[in-house]
């Protein structure tokens, strides 16, 4: 008989051990994971037409934030490629012969045919054919692709411009001299040297794009755009610059080199993709070093949407208050943050690991919000709000 009432004695004290093992267990778990394991705040059913869990009688929200921190700044720098802009004139020469000679008389009929070709036919400015007369009588008959442009006299250095129109990628040149007329016995003559053709070519770059992207929490701020710009030839040029087809730069420049700083209006910058694009009138410039420097917005609020029936809103005006519930993850750290509940707002502060307090005057019938903006950095498991 002893024996029976010292086992049950041992059976009891183990009962309660375990009794005070799981309280213990209970009260040191998170809350959210206290209240699933408990089957409190669980979600009756899915709305299948928008994927949201449909809340239990009385509850209006629930949440788990996670992380919140305090809205900062930090920078971020997107380098972009140099860009060369440039109008101007690079000449070619052409040589065609060293010296040549030709005549016309009873018994001599000389002509001379040179060819040349001719690149890139639309940047081409200005050809010019170049050549000393060494001996000379008569006229000088020079032929173009088949059209004559010039016949007389030619003396010393000769600089004749040939015909934009009749120019081709490969031409004919024909040389020949005038008929000696009624002196049949004579003769006309060209002695030639130093035979050349120059062509100019305009070079043109004089607008260039560059892209660059944004990430959506980059453009909630002004941007920086930086550039060195360097002169490779003397003369005044006006400077353009273009954000997004929109003109954010115009300006007439010397020929100076110089670091160019230029803010870049929020207003202008677009997530993902943005243009910039460079261009000039004259002259000839490299744009290196292009940066383009922005905020980053880190941390900041989290605003939840929450609806309240007229029910339920009936309720609130009959003795019932609506709560606000916060659990935290950890007991040492300070929490604070500034609460905004359909635009009443107020301070939240605490060292605990709960945080509760009635909002029944800030709630409203219809549509309703919470904005939670962190002033310090914590860990934020579980939001709930509900009637009590």
């Amino acid at each position: 008989m002893k024996r029976a009432q010292t086992e049950g004695s041992s059976i009891a004290v183990l009962i309660v051990l375990i009794a005070l093992f799981i309280a213990l267990y209970l009260l040191f778990l998170p809350a959210k994971d206290r209240a699933e394991l408990l089957g409190q705040n669980k979600t009756d059913q899915i709305d299948n037409q928008n994927n949201n869990p449909v809340l239990k009688e009385g509850i209006l929200l629930s949440q788990s934030p996670g992380l919140l921190k305090p809205f900062g700044k930090e920078s971020n720098k997107h380098d972009i490629n140099a860009v060369n802009l440039f109008l101007k004139d690079e000449p070619k020469i052409i040589d065609l012969s060293n010296s040549i000679s030709i005549a016309n008389g009873i018994s001599t009929k000389e002509e001379q045919e040179l060819r040349f070709s001719l690149d890139n036919l639309n940047n081409l400015d200005k050809a010019t054919l170049f050549f000393l007369v060494n001996e000379q009588k008569g006229d000088l008959i020079i032929t173009l692709n088949g059209i004559q442009i010039f016949n007389r006299d030619a003396r010393g250095l000769q600089g004749i411009i040939l015909p934009r129109d009749l120019l081709q990628g490969t031409n004919l040149l024909i040389l020949k001299v005038s008929s000696p007329g009624i002196n049949i016995f004579s003769k006309n003559k060209y002695d030639l040297s130093s035979i050349k053709v120059k062509a100019n070519y305009k070079l043109t770059n004089t607008n260039e794009e560059r892209n660059f992207v944004l990430s959506s929490n980059e453009i909630d701020d002004n941007a920086k755009l930086s550039f060195f710009l360097y002169c490779n030839k003397n003369a005044l040029t006006r400077f353009r610059l273009l954000l997004n087809s929109k003109e954010i730069a115009n300006e007439v420049l010397a020929c100076r080199s110089s670091t160019k700083n230029i803010e870049l209006k929020k207003s202008l910058l677009k997530e993902n993709e943005n243009k910039l694009l460079f261009e000039i009138d004259n002259g000839d410039y490299l744009i290196n070093n292009i940066q383009v420097e922005t905020n980053v917005r880190e941390g900041g609020a989290k605003i939840y949407k929450f609806s309240v029936s007229k029910k339920q809103y009936d309720e609130t005006l009959n003795d019932k208050d609506v709560m606000l519930k916060m659990s935290f993850s950890s007991l040492e750290e300070k929490k604070k943050a500034t609460i905004n509940i359909n635009g009443k707002e107020f301070t939240m502060e605490t060292n605990e690991n709960e945080y509760e307090r009635p909002i029944t005057s800030m709630i409203k019938e219809g549509n309703n919000y919470i904005k939670l903006d962190a002033e310090s950095e914590f860990n934020l498991e579980f939001l709930e709000i509900f009637i009590e």
